[in-house]
């Protein structure tokens, strides 16, 4: 069985993520204020980011760079970033929880598809951020790994992983960090094992809105099982689950 929720949550933040192309011209120039106005001024601070100083021709070439978002509009703990071929909503902690997480995703969806500015969507990606501090660090103790080298196992060593796996529908991209130190707006920090998930769902063929709160749904589904399927019972246990 796979918790509903977890009374010692580990997760720092949840980001979902919708890049795409545009036949209108310059997005990242009109977006941001769309999105102030349509929604009443609720996301009212508004910073622009490192990368909106980057001329728009390195921005275009640089495949990285091409995705980062140069505008944030903030309502705690929600923040929506924009750049020229990216749209993001991320919830920091605490987690309001998936209903209203998604209901937020939707209702910035529907927004987007007024605006008729977002003409090619490519993909849209679901990342699950969460720091697990239940064991001495550096170790992978917690988790359903066993990891050598050579002869040797290094699972008490500072280790970074990253992975990919793919089925049918998604890319799972999970990146391991034994021993990290994070803080958040808050105030807080954290020191644990980091456990990066990033669920990311590419155009096909189709209708990629028809079938978008489908495979939103399934995207988290699947998320929350990746996490779940790495974590041990014991650690399971430890982190105080409800079902």
């Amino acid at each position: 069985m796979i918790p509903k929720r977890l009374k010692k949550e580990p997760l720092l933040e949840a980001i979902w993520e919708l890049r795409f192309t545009s036949d209108k011209g310059s997005v990242v120039e009109l977006l941001p204020g769309i999105i102030y106005q349509a929604f009443q001024g609720e996301y009212a601070k508004i910073e622009r980011l490192a990368v909106g100083s980057i001329p728009p021709l390195i921005l275009q070439q640089d495949e990285i760079l091409r995705y980062a978002p140069s505008v944030k509009l903030e309502c705690s703990p929600y923040a929506i970033q924009v750049g020229e071929h990216v749209v993001s909503l991320s919830c920091r902690r605490p987690y309001t929880g998936w209903e209203q997480f998604k209901s937020k995703i939707l209702d910035l969806c529907e927004k987007l598809q007024k605006t008729e500015l977002i003409t090619h969507p490519e993909r849209f990606s679901l990342k699950y951020i969460d720091v697990i501090d239940i064991a001495a660090q550096p170790s992978l103790e917690p988790l359903n790994i066993k990891l050598t080298l050579g002869n040797r196992s290094i699972e008490k060593n500072s280790v970074q992983l990253r992975t990919e796996n793919r089925d049918k529908d998604f890319i799972y991209i999970i990146q391991i960090v034994t021993d990290v130190h994070s803080s958040i707006a808050t105030g807080e920090s954290f020191d644990g094992l980091l456990c990066d998930i990033d669920t990311i769902y590419q155009k096909k063929d189709g209708d990629f809105w028809k079938d978008f709160l489908k495979n939103l749904d399934k995207a988290h589904d699947c998320s929350k099982d990746q996490f779940f399927s790495l974590l041990k019972e014991s650690t399971i246990k430890l982190l105080e689950p409800e079902y």
